[in-house]
């Protein structure tokens, strides 16, 4: 009996020395990180967005865009042509898109936007404000780069609704009127969602669209 209980006890604390000794169990591994650019377009998608992504193309600081897509329409609208864009670019836009233009529409005219009419998205070229052009692989010469050089801009002429009714930046910005109300009512709202908002009301040179772009820079132009 003793002999049996010694072994007891023996056999008991080789258990607890291995237990003691045995290594700790590794760490969990660190939390997956999605690639920025893969989560964006996976953005575009979840947000049912037409586009197709394009291969990146130019350098910083020249025209150039890391992440670049050819937008179509989404869900809820159709472009009246292309528009190469970053993807942040889109994403920003789609967000615009719901949650200012097609409320505004409804709460104004009881019909969505079915087509938004735009004058460009990327195009290598400097601020419009300046005399010089982009020139092939750069766009120097004194100017700064527009923000359309860095697929961060787009110009919108016009909005038309699901029966056809057209609304002109260039026609309908002036004046009374429920267009008129539709198109300031959106620009105001702009200036949330995109760090430059430039309108009929800042120059000339926009007096027949609205220039929206989330470059660096700050400006609400209403």
């Amino acid at each position: 009996m003793a002999l049996s209980r010694r072994l007891i006890v023996t056999t008991l604390t080789l258990l607890l020395l291995g237990a003691c000794s045995s290594p700790p169990p590794p760490p969990p591994p660190p939390p997956r990180v999605l690639d920025p650019d893969a989560a964006c377009l996976k953005e575009l998608r979840d947000l049912r967005v037409s586009f197709e992504p394009q291969a990146p193309f130019g350098t910083p600081g020249s025209c150039s865009i890391a992440n670049p897509v050819k937008v179509t329409g989404d869900s809820q609208t159709s472009w009246n042509h292309p528009g190469v864009m970053s993807c942040a670019m889109a994403r920003t836009l789609e967000h615009f898109e719901q949650q200012v233009v097609q409320p505004a529409a409804l709460k104004a005219f009881g019909k969505k936007v079915a087509r938004l009419h735009h004058m460009g998205a990327y195009n290598c070229r400097s601020r419009r404000t300046e005399p010089v052009t982009a020139e092939a692989g750069g766009y120097s010469r004194g100017g700064r780069l527009s923000e359309h050089g860095k697929g961060q801009a787009i110009d919108v002429g016009a909005f038309e609704l699901a029966d056809g009714t057209m609304i002109s930046v260039k026609k309908d910005w002036a004046g009374a009127g429920k267009k008129s109300e539709f198109l300031q009512a959106v620009a105001r709202a702009s200036c949330e969602h995109f760090n430059v908002v430039l309108t009929p009301n800042h120059n000339k040179l926009h007096a027949d669209h609205l220039h929206l772009d989330i470059g660096p820079h700050k400006l609400c132009g209403m």
